[in-house]
């Protein structure tokens, strides 16, 4: 009992065994098959290899078929030809022998062409020559089998396809020179080498389809990788030229169809480089005309602001001034006193609108009236008018002028320069110090210096000093500067004469310097 339920246990596991391994196999086949035709799809090697392995096997498997058919069949009809030919020679030749003197005659021409000849009478009997039944087959009544009646020139077979003799008979036209009587000659071709061949061929098949597959196989192999190797590296440089990597190139050095391909990919890469290198550069330069419109854009909304900040402080304190006057309240009672006050605010107002309106029009670039100009004359007519302030402050000027130093421009916007820079030369030094001014040219150039002594910029405001409104006083008191336009004036109108201007702490206070182009007064 124990043993039939061990039995029938063993036998379903057995079975269970069997189809999961049914199954994994089914399941492995599946995925081969899945892979070739993935590969078969997605390779190019691949199905070059395929098609030549398979156009190969087919051409040789149909050129073996072509030989073992075709080869008995020429090999016949080329033996046919030439006995036919040679029989008529020899029949024409034996004309001229008698029956007794041909045999030499026979003999030589079966040891020349290795074919048995006969001869043989109207009645059929064999006069010279070889015997047929010796080398043919013979009929059921030991007679060859051979009818009497063929014709001239007619080849007689055996009913057997793999016979080893055929026959050609030459008919009864012929007779020897010592009698009237028609003869016969029969030339038998052995078919005997070639049935051989055939069975050869027929032996050694396997071996030879074997070695075709081989060669095929290792041909396809040669002759794909020979073809698509060039293709495959295209493909990859192409991937690489759509990742916007042009730094691949193809260099093929070959003149065919594959060649012009990868030569056109290599100009296309140069093409694409460069154009990509252009938008890079017109990107670059986007970019920074973003920047600077959005630096301009930022700079007139600080501009506005700052102006009207700067027109805010005067306005109200001018409104309070007349507002109190208006109303005779406390102090503003005294109305003359409060009324010079106002008007100096608007004057101040005045001041800041003509500093504006200048920067509009420096802004808009608009053509300046360039004429020579004699920097002397032009610097100690600013100092006449800076002369009260400096003896309101007990500074002392100390001006180094020597004549002769022309630059072009336009004065007006020159002499507003050099008051900018002696106002504020006078307004941020201390009481008594020394200022000095002086002209001179250097190379091209003609520098202008103002040096006051006694004060000091930060380092940190340095860079700031040309910026509208900037003002190195954290209080922006008018006592102790102006609108904070009158060096951002300066750099402009140095700029618009083809110049610049620098401050830097010096070692007796700070340096001023306007930098304009030389010019002689004859260039005038």
């Amino acid at each position: 009992m124990i043993f039939t339920v061990t039995r029938g246990l063993s036998i379903r596991i057995s079975r269970t065994c069997e189809k999961s391994w049914d199954w994994i196999t089914s399941k492995q086949s599946e995925g081969w098959v899945i892979a070739l035709i993935t590969k078969l799809k997605n390779s190019l090697t691949t199905k070059i290899f395929l098609v030549t392995c398979l156009l190969l096997t087919a051409v040789c498997a149909l050129t073996y078929g072509l030989i073992a058919q075709l080869m008995p069949l020429t090999y016949t009809a080329d033996q046919e030809r030439l006995l036919a030919d040679q029989a008529d020679r020899l029949a024409k030749q034996l004309e001229e022998y008698t029956l007794a003197d041909c045999g030499p005659l026979l003999s030589q021409f079966t040891f020349q062409y290795g074919v048995p000849v006969s001869i043989q009478d109207s009645a059929g009997n064999v006069v010279g020559g070889v015997d047929p039944s010796d080398i043919m087959p013979t009929g059921e009544n030991g007679q060859w089998v051979m009818l009497p009646t063929h014709s001239s020139g007619e080849d007689i077979r055996p009913n057997n396809e793999n016979a080893d003799y055929i026959v050609y008979c030459i008919g009864s036209d012929f007779s020897f020179k010592d009698s009237s009587e028609n003869c016969q000659l029969l030339v038998f071709a052995s078919t005997r080498v070639v049935n051989q061949a055939a069975e050869a061929l027929g032996h050694i098949w396997p071996w030879l389809a074997a070695a075709i597959l081989l060669v095929s196989v290792l041909t396809s192999l040669f002759y794909a990788h020979f073809i698509t190797r060039p293709i495959v590296r295209l493909s990859g440089i192409s991937q690489k030229l759509s990742e916007l990597d042009f730094s691949w190139r193809c260099k093929e050095k070959r003149t065919d169809e594959i060649g012009t391909l990868a030569h056109n990919l290599d100009e296309l890469a140069d093409h694409l480089s460069r154009s990509m290198q252009k938008l890079q550069a017109a990107n670059d330069t986007l970019r920074k005309d973003v920047e600077r419109e959005q630096q301009l854009e930022q700079a007139q909304r600080d501009f506005f602001s700052a102006v009207s900040h700067e027109l805010k402080t005067p306005i109200t304190v001018m409104k309070g001034q007349l507002g109190g006057m208006l109303d005779g309240i406390g102090v503003y009672a005294d109305r003359d006193k409060y009324l010079a006050r106002s008007l100096a605010v608007a004057n101040q107002m005045e001041s800041l609108v003509q500093e504006l309106l200048t920067v509009s029009r420096m802004e808009r670039g608009g053509e300046l009236s360039m004429i020579p100009v004699e920097l002397a004359a032009l610097i100690r007519s600013c100092l006449q008018n800076y002369d009260e302030l400096f003896q309101q402050k007990e500074q002392t000027v100390i001006a180094d002028l020597p004549s002769g130093i022309w630059s072009a421009g336009d004065p007006g916007l020159l002499k507003k320069a050099l008051g900018n820079l002696l106002s504020n030369a006078a307004l941020y030094s201390p009481v008594g110090v020394k200022i000095w001014i002086s002209a001179r040219k250097e190379d091209n150039n003609i520098v202008l210096s103002v040096e006051n002594e006694g004060a000091h910029i930060a380092p940190e405001q340095l860079p700031h000093l040309f910026e509208p409104f900037f003002r190195s006083d954290p209080s922006r008191s008018r006592q102790t500067g102006g609108s904070g336009l009158g060096l951002y004036l300066v750099q402009k109108i140095a700029e618009q004469h083809g110049g610049s201007c620098q401050i830097q702490n010096s070692a007796r206070g700070v340096c001023a310097t306007l930098i304009l182009p030389n010019s002689t007064q004859t260039t005038y």
